[in-house]
């Protein structure tokens, strides 16, 4: 932590040092006494801070800054007033500004100018998706970390501090050198311009200068109206034609000719580096070639530590990782497939099982019923004819006993003794009398066996 003295207090905060200083504030390094970690404080210069309006939009603003929370977003720590001046509080970024690496006038590697820009378009995505737009992305505004990893700031706190007092002079929010042609001619802003900025920012870092400068605001500003942005191959005529038409997509007058979103932006710039890369790196292993085939073994040896540099660029090891890793997914993908498959297979089977069972019970049970219909109606006729030989017996018997019956004594009486004399019919009598009884007993208890089983066996079956 740094030993300076501070130069003054701003609330809580010392002072530390000066680090920049734009048209709407300053910028110092400053020191949290009570957490003792450095911060970085920006007091913002606006003579419409004392309006009740500016300050309810100033706070809305910051508010809504605040709430982001993206590693790539610089992060707001506090936000307050002091002496009529209000400041924000944000984490301190070592790394400096993304414009110092721009000050040599010289295109980065494809490679290191893809690296600085995809996380700026996912920090820009985020806050798009909350409804925040930046309006001022540049390179001032890209701090890099101690690693080299660049952090967006500034989100939505310039609007709300410019907005109503710049707009009553007739000047418009935003860097000359970065704004989109909507934005200049006043009209409302969206997303679209943020993309344009950042193209703008990546036109710098390929080509190595801006698309459009001049010596006075109006002269960039009509440029950016009017004309159509230099071919970025005919400054930098190492940067291959993919990546120039991915620019002049980015910076184009009509926004809804330009990219949806900044991630799709720079997707397509990176899918394009890649391949670029990917194309040298296979012109090298080539070359090598040729040079071993030449004895050239120095030339060779040269050849294959830039391949091998190339390699390390397009970070081919971690893409076998990966491709091993997506392989071995897919394989057990397909297992998961199969395995579907065949409990598909099962279940159909099942199916088609339970749909058959019921059609070969339907066919078999006319057969049994046919069966059990005939054995009924044996059952049937056998015991009507045990029956009517019962009933004859039992007719034999009371024509045996009943010689006294009114209805027919005298038939009985002229058959019987002219056939018997009277004393055997007596005994005969007596003889028949006890059997009589018996079968007549059988007789009902037959009638009933046969009552109670056609009974059952037309009783409607349970379902």
């Amino acid at each position: 932590m740094s030993g300076k003295t501070p130069l003054l207090n701003i609330g809580k905060y010392e002072v530390l040092e000066k680090i920049g200083e734009g048209g709407f504030g300053i910028v110092y390094r400053g020191r949290d006494p009570m957490l003792e970690r450095e911060v970085a404080i920006k007091v913002l210069k606006s003579d419409a801070a004392t309006s009740p309006d500016f300050v309810e939009r100033f706070r809305r603003e910051a508010r809504m800054a605040a709430s982001l929370r993206h590693p790539n977003i610089a992060t707001v720590i506090e936000v307050g007033e002091n002496e009529g001046r209000y400041y924000l509080v944000m984490g301190y970024l070592s790394g400096g500004p993304l414009s110092e690496l721009l000050q040599r006038g010289k295109p980065l590697s494809l490679a290191r100018a893809v690296d600085l820009l995809k996380p700026i378009a996912d920090a820009l995505d985020h806050a798009h998706s909350k409804g925040i737009i930046h309006r001022d992305v540049k390179p001032s505004n890209i701090l890099l970390d101690e690693d080299g990893q660049p952090v967006l700031t500034d989100f939505g706190l310039v609007k709300s501090l410019v907005e109503d007092s710049i707009t009553s002079s007739g000047v418009t929010l935003g860097t000359k050198k970065y704004m989109a042609p909507e934005q200049i001619q006043g009209q409302k802003p969206g997303t679209a311009i943020d993309i344009y900025a950042l193209g703008i920012v990546a036109y710098e870092l390929f080509v190595g200068q801006v698309p459009f400068d001049g010596t006075t605001t109006f002269e960039i500003q009509k440029k950016h109206v009017d004309e159509p942005p230099p071919d970025p191959c005919t400054i930098n005529p190492a940067l291959p034609r993919t990546i120039a038409n991915d620019l002049l997509k980015a910076l184009e007058k009509d926004p809804k000719n330009r990219y949806t979103s900044a991630g799709q932006f720079i997707q397509a710039i990176e899918e394009h580096v890649d391949e670029f890369i990917y194309e040298q790196w296979e012109m090298l292993l080539a070359s090598a070639h040729k040079q071993i085939d030449t004895l050239d073994f120095d030339g060779a040896l040269t050849t294959l530590n830039a391949a091998k540099s190339i390699r390390s660029t397009l970070k081919i090891d971690q893409l076998l990782e990966e491709a091993q890793r997506r392989k071995e997914i897919l394989r057990e993908v397909q297992e998961l497939r199969q395995q579907n498959q065949q409990l598909h297979t099962r279940l159909d089977e099942f199916a088609a099982a339970e749909a058959w069972l019921p059609s070969q019970q339907m066919q078999h049970k006319p057969s049994v019923t046919s069966v059990d219909g005939k054995r009924e109606k044996l059952i049937d006729h056998i015991t009507f004819g045990v029956y009517l030989i019962l009933l004859a017996l039992i007719i034999l018997i009371i024509i045996s006993i009943g010689g006294n019956l009114p209805i027919i004594p005298g038939l009985v009486e002229r058959v019987i003794v002219c056939s018997y004399p009277s004393s055997s019919i007596k005994i005969m009598q007596r003889v028949v009398a006890l059997p009589g009884i018996i079968i007549i007993s059988l007789f009902v208890f037959s009638f009933t066996v046969l009552f109670v089983r056609r009974y059952l066996l037309h009783m409607p079956k349970a379902k």
